[in-house]
């Protein structure tokens, strides 16, 4: 009997241990106030990651940021260009995106299909990234990334916003191991700054 309760609690550490490595977020780094973490990427060796801080703007003041689209080189680390290629709705978009790599690393871009969902109860809003790989055509030179998930929820508090971002991507191609590690921490790390400090100076 000792035995064997003995091997179950092996068998549930062990498996405890397995979903903290493979399912729950860890955390990383944490910068005037702003946290990142990073699990097991959906999608190549890329982690998934997520940051999260709060800013004194309103979620409305938040939304109009991360939908100007054809500003998003203010704020996006490395995104050369941007344009809104259709608004399927009040609420939806196509946007295409392209981003410079450094050598000897191919540039990459990506169409990404944009839903805004608002709770008018809570105030909180949803706003979900996919791709939209096929939507144009691909470039000479430039690596189409195929696989993009990510998740925006603007959340009022305190007068301001809870800011929090989840993001799964398949960068595609060759991608050296260095850029893959520091990139799941150092890109949503500077993401969230520059959206700090842009939206203050809206105000």
């Amino acid at each position: 009997m000792m035995r064997t309760f003995i091997l179950l609690l092996a068998f549930l550490s062990l498996a405890s241990f397995k979903k903290q490595t493979t399912d729950e977020w860890v955390y990383e780094q944490e910068k005037k106030g702003i946290k990142v973490f990073t699990k097991k990427g959906k999608w190549g060796r890329l982690r998934d990651s997520k940051a999260t801080m709060v800013v004194s703007t309103s979620p409305a003041q938040m939304l109009a940021t991360l939908t100007n689209f054809d500003n998003y080189k203010e704020w996006f680390p490395r995104c050369s260009k941007s344009r809104l290629l259709a608004r399927l709705g009040d609420n939806e978009y196509i946007v295409h995106l392209y981003f410079d790599a450094p050598w000897p690393v191919k540039n990459r871009d990506c169409v990404i299909r944009v839903k805004v969902n608002k709770d008018p109860k809570s105030g909180m809003i949803v706003i979900s990234q996919t791709s939209e790989p096929k939507y144009v055509r691909e470039e000479a030179d430039v690596v189409r990334i195929q696989q993009i998930q990510s998740v925006w929820k603007l959340i009022p508090k305190n007068g301001g916003t809870e800011v929090i971002n989840e993001y799964s991507s398949n960068p595609g191609g060759n991608i050296p191991d260095w850029m893959t590690n520091t990139q799941s921490v150092e890109t949503p790390m500077v993401t969230f700054e520059n959206l700090m400090h842009k939206t203050s100076t809206q105000k």
